[in-house]
């Protein structure tokens, strides 16, 4: 079986979160996923839109990581969170039952998703009381363990 691709997107809230998502990315790294990360990839100069589009379009997996910004950024349209969900909305109308892209709840609250998310399966990963649990989860998943085939 092939490494799992996976693109993460998320919207740059403060240090301190840009912080919990390449701790993240590092730990999938960690765990045999090519988790990839605007830290990681983009230079100064680089071409924002042409990462995210080329990126988006070779992974895997989407994990978007909602928190209140990233939500209402999605719901919005603005900003590279905006374009990325232009992008990813044209993926999943191409194919409805995709399972190719996950929400992540790192921050729990009213508006945990964007609206055109609502109806997938999301992981939380919002209490550290439940983090290990649902990050195995998500490791399963990537990896193939426990489907059908």
């Amino acid at each position: 079986m092939a490494i799992p691709r996976v693109f993460i997107s998320y919207s740059h809230d403060s240090q301190e979160h840009k912080k919990w998502v390449l701790d993240l990315a590092t730990r999938l790294r960690n765990t045999g996923i090519d988790a990839i990360l605007d830290q990681w990839e983009l230079t100064p100069g680089a071409d924002i839109p042409h990462f995210m589009e080329t990126q988006l379009a070779t992974a895997n997996y989407i994990l978007m990581i909602c928190t209140d910004k990233y939500v209402d950024k999605a719901n919005l349209g603005v900003g590279g969170v905006g374009y990325e969900k232009m992008m990813i909305t044209a993926e999943l109308m191409k194919s409805i039952e995709s399972t190719k892209i996950i929400p992540i709840i790192k921050q729990y609250g009213t508006r945990n998703v964007p609206t055109f998310l609502q109806s997938k399966y999301s992981i939380n990963l919002s209490n550290a009381d439940s983090f290990e649990f649902y990050y195995d989860e998500l490791i399963r998943k990537f990896h193939g363990a426990g489907e059908v085939t």
